[in-house]
Order: C-alpha cells, then structure tokens, then sequence
C-alpha cells in the first residue's frame, strides 16, 4: 500500500492553478506529493443550471506534467460551453480514492449534494500575447559597447576595445551603429532588439536617465531612433526599450527643483526626501546618491512617466518596453502603464525585471505580459556552469520553474545565460565550450524568449557587472563557430512552431548524463535531447507514444534521419550535443 501524503494535496483558486486561455478554454492545476497518485480525475459543473451541480458534473483526466523532489503538477485544459463553473477534484491511488473540494480532502460522497466544489466564474478569456512575442529570438544589446560608427564632433570615448570598462567611461558606441549591424542580426535570426537605456545620462550604462524626451547625444537623435525602428520593422524584427521608472538621475530636473526648494517644490512629493537616508533622500540601491528613487504614488509624478511610455511609441514607433526594478515601484502604475502602452500599440509587449518568482506581477495579466526569468537563469548557471547541480537536481529545478507560470506566460518569459547584470555565460562556465553550448542548446529549445547577450554568441568572456559590459568583439565575426552553431539553433527555433509555443515535459533523466524533455503543442511534438556528461553517449532511447510510431525521425538540428525500431531510437552525442527529433 502506498504511503499518501494528504497535506500535500493542494489547490490555490487563483494564478497559475486555475486560469482561462486566449481561445476561451480553461486551464485548472492540482498539486500533489510526487509519485503518490495514480489517477486524478478534474470534475466540473455548470454553476446555474437547475438542480444539484455534481449530479450533472463532466469528468475531465487530468495529466502529469512537472515534478520536482517532492512534489508533482497535475493539469487539465478543456473546453466550456459556459466558464462560469463549479470543481473539484477526484484522486485514485490504488484502491484509494478520496475527493479534494473546497472543504479539504475526504472520502468521496455518495450524495452529489456533498461535494463543495471550488466556484470559477471568470467569463473573459486571457487577452492573447502578440503572435511576434511568443518564443522569438531575443538580443540585448548594451549601446554604448556594441557598435559605433564615427560620429564628428562627438565628445572624446575609450578606444574601442579598451579594458577600462568601468561605468564612467564612455566608448561611444551609438544608434547609427546599430543600424549598422541590423543585417547581421537578421542573418543571426533576431526576432526582437532589446537596448539597455537610451536617453541623456552622463555614464555608459544611463540607468540614471536626466531626461526621459531627450536620447543621449552620444548615441544620436530622435531620427537616428526611429531609422533604426523602421530597419528592424523591414526586416520582421521589433525594438523594445528598457524604462526606468524606479529612479532617475541628479540632473532629472524635477529631482533638482526639489532638492533646491525642498517642500515649496511642486516636485518634492515626486521623491522620497528624509533624515532616515543617508543622503536625504530613498535611493535604488541601499546607497546610491546618484539615482534618486521616484514616487508613484505621486499622480503628477505617474502622469509624466505614463506619457513617457506613450511618447516613444508614438514618436519612434517602438514595440514595447522592459522595466527596470519592476518590484519595487507602485504595483497600480504598472497597471496603469499597461492601459497606456496598449491605447497606443495593442500589439506591445512589457516585460519586466524581476529576479525572484514574478507571479504577482505576470499571471493576472493586468501588469506584464512576462519578466526576465531570473529563475530559470539560476537554475541553469547552477548546473551547466557552476556545476553545483546533479542532473536530476537541474530537473526538478527546471520543473519548479515550469510550475510557476500558465503557458502563455512562459511563451514570452526572457530567458538568457548572460546580461548587463552578470558574469558572462562563457566564464561562469570556466571557459569549458561545450558547457556553453549544451546550455545555449537548452535555453533554445526551451519556452520562452531565449534572449543573447550581445557578444556571447561570439564567445565573448567577462566577470561581474561591469566588467561584463566590455566593447563588442566585432572582428572575430568571420571565424567564431560559436556565432555557426548559434546561427543553427536559432533558425531551427524560427522554423519550429512547436519550440516556439509548446509546453515543456521531462521524458528522461539519463543517469550517464543524458537528458531528453518534450516539446508539445495540441498538433505537434518534438523530442530535445542532450549529452550533458564529459563524455560521448551511445544507446538507445525510448520514445514517447506520438513518436514511436513513426519509422524515422528527423534531426531537426542535424538535418540527419533517424531510423526507429521498436519504439526506440539509436542516439550517439559527443559532450554538450543535442538534437531536435520530429516526425
């Protein structure tokens, strides 16, 4: 007989347990103690029709989708003639069956009168995230050290290349060389630019912006922005901007005015003034004078960075914006931003930054449409890089984070190895390649934007901010097989509707290092499979019934077929290789 761990049945009515999708079904979750149950079996009723509702209920199974060490996700998605319902749950474990509804979990009644079931009357399906958003291939690019084309007249900058790459000093790197290099991101299969701040600022990485209308001088001007968004726009690319709303810099003139008139100023309530800081005033930061922390509580204050976010996709018609600090500024302007931001493109995207679990600010669907997946990162630093993760650890970490979120928020999730905030991929991961590309394998095959960090598909090294930040390594273009074996997963990603969309689902924790996990959308699937081990792996491999049918299948990533026998499949991967296999 099974020992059955009761308390760990669970059922939250809210967030990621129980949503409705953009074509109007229904998503319900249900978790559990992992390995514990058999068979669970979603119940549902129409909550207004005549007569007792679970007299009349439809039985909907339910599938198992993510597990970690203790506990597993169970889910069911299923149509509704009318979403407003009643629910709950029946699990079968051996000869053991008991009922989970409103009122805990008990035997399961006779009398259909008994069953309190869990009320859902959400009649509004989920506003669907724009179709260029879902899973496309992201690239950050940090202006000032990407690309620079000589500018006369520009103020002095580092010589390109230099190793002083400490905030205060400035390589000149601007927009027009951007422009420059928007063919070589379409050949990379970019679907959409993410630049770190852009605006007037007096440090390299203008995360202490001085005026939100004005683009950095350094960088160009309002036309050079708006060349650069309508390049992308011709070649089926998106432009998102990074807001900085949390703070600003000294030379903000509403931070001056208050600092010079203090209460007589109608900017003081704008900030956080008081003998508590240490300067006087709240900083981002514990400490940093030199980006003051602004006050949205404040309407006028709110007002102004709302026609901000208005302003810039009116004036340079840019596709969205990611938001620094997200957490910590006033929940309700994030709300308010995103009416403003959608009246003026329903097809922008917001994401924000956030570096801890981010369903408070993603899943309800009123703030952000996603966040960069602080989550994932560390799950996949822990193992690929830092080595501090068995296999069987990274997995359950990577099926944690696949039980945070519904599935339309993981498809525009940012997912990525290296930022403007981190050491960089390559020498986190002790400058072992094939460590490198096993994890650039996994985050391109994985849900979400997978978002390059300018550089790293070069190879490019760099430790902690700022050294992470270095001048772009332009001349190893023609040479780097790094930047060949980028070039193949993202094309494979673009042509792959099922990688770009599909949930995410273990299939095999291999303990010679071999991991596999399944891509799957309602009418595709695709088997991801990698070496993660030191060593060269050759056996065969199990499939999942939706393959093992098939008499070859094709490496997606190789371009080779492979020939099934009995529902198994030979596999032969030299270390940090993967492939895609599909009908």
């Amino acid at each position: 007989m099974k020992s059955l761990q009761i308390a760990a049945i669970e059922h939250v009515p809210w967030l990621e347990y129980r949503h409705t999708l953009s074509d109007g079904r229904v998503c319900i979750r249900l978790r559990v103690g992992a390995g514990e149950w058999d068979e669970i079996t979603l119940r549902y009723a129409n909550n207004y029709g005549e007569g007792v509702p679970f007299a009349r209920d439809q039985k909907v199974p339910m599938e198992r989708m993510w597990r970690d060490e203790a506990a597993e996700v169970w889910q069911a998605v299923f149509a509704v003639q009318d979403p407003r319902i009643v629910y709950a749950f029946e699990l079968r474990a051996e000869e053991v069956r008991v009922l989970h509804d409103a009122d805990g979990t008990h035997a399961v009644p006779d009398d259909p009168s008994r069953v309190s079931g869990f009320h859902y009357a959400h009649a509004y399906p989920a506003r669907e995230k724009p179709a260029w958003a879902r899973g496309c291939v992201g690239y950050q690019i940090f202006p000032d050290r990407f690309r620079r084309v000589d500018v006369p007249g520009e103020e002095p900058v580092e010589p390109w290349g230099s190793r002083r790459v400490a905030n205060e000093y400035r390589f000149g790197g601007n927009l027009r060389g951007i422009l420059e290099a928007v063919p070589y991101l379409k050949a990379l299969g970019v679907g959409v630019v993410y630049m770190t701040p852009i605006f007037l600022s007096d440090t390299s990485h203008r995360y202490n912006t001085f005026d939100y209308y004005q683009i950095d001088p350094l960088l160009g001007t309002t036309q050079d922005l708006c060349a650069l968004a309508d390049a992308l726009h011709e070649q089926g690319m998106r432009i998102v901007l990074d807001g900085v709303f949390n703070h600003c810099g000294l030379g903000f003139a509403p931070f001056q005015d208050a600092l010079q008139n203090g209460r007589a100023s109608r900017y003081y309530d704008w900030f956080f003034f008081g003998e508590q800081y240490p300067c006087g005033y709240m900083t981002f930061g514990e400490n940093w004078p030199y980006m003051p922390k602004l006050n949205m509580q404040n309407p006028e204050c709110a007002a102004y960075f709302l026609q901000v976010g208005r302003h810039w996709l009116q004036e340079a018609h840019v596709d969205g914006w990611r938001l620094d600090v997200s957490p910590e500024v006033w929940p309700d302007f994030w709300r308010q931003f995103r009416r403003a931001v959608l009246e003026e493109n329903p097809q922008a995207i917001l994401i924000a930054e956030c570096w801890d679990d981010s369903r408070e600010w993603c899943t309800l669907g009123d703030m952000f449409d996603g966040t960069m997946h602080y989550v994932l990162s560390n799950a996949i630093w822990k193992f690929f890089a830092e080595e501090r993760w068995s296999l069987a650890q990274f997995d359950a970490g990577i099926n944690r984070a696949m039980m945070l979120y519904p599935q339309e928020v993981q498809n525009t999730m940012w997912s990525f190895l290296s930022s403007h905030d981190t050491e960089r991929m390559l020498t986190r991961c002790a400058n072992r390649v094939r460590s490198m590309r096993a994890a650039a394998f996994f985050q391109m095959t994985h849900p979400g934007v997978p978002v390059i960090y300018y550089g790293d598909e070069l190879g490019m090294r760099g430790g902690p901010d700022p050294d992470c930040r270095r001048s772009m390594t332009w001349e190893r273009v023609q040479t780097s097989g790094m930047l060949a074996y980028y070039k193949r997963l993202t094309h494979m990603r673009n042509s792959l509707r099922v990688l770009r969309e599909g949930t995410w689902i273990t299939h095999e924790v291999g303990k010679d290092g071999l991991y596999a996990y399944l891509r799957r959308t309602d009418d595709e699937t695709a088997l991801c499979v990698l070496n993660t081990s030191g060593a060269r792996i050759r056996r065969t491999l199990a499939l999942p019934g939706a393959l093992s049918a098939q008499a070859s299948l094709l490496d997606a990533l190789g371009g080779k077929r492979l020939k099934v026998q009995g529902g198994t499949v030979m596999v032969s991967l030299a270390p940090g290789e993967g492939m895609v296999l599909i009908r």
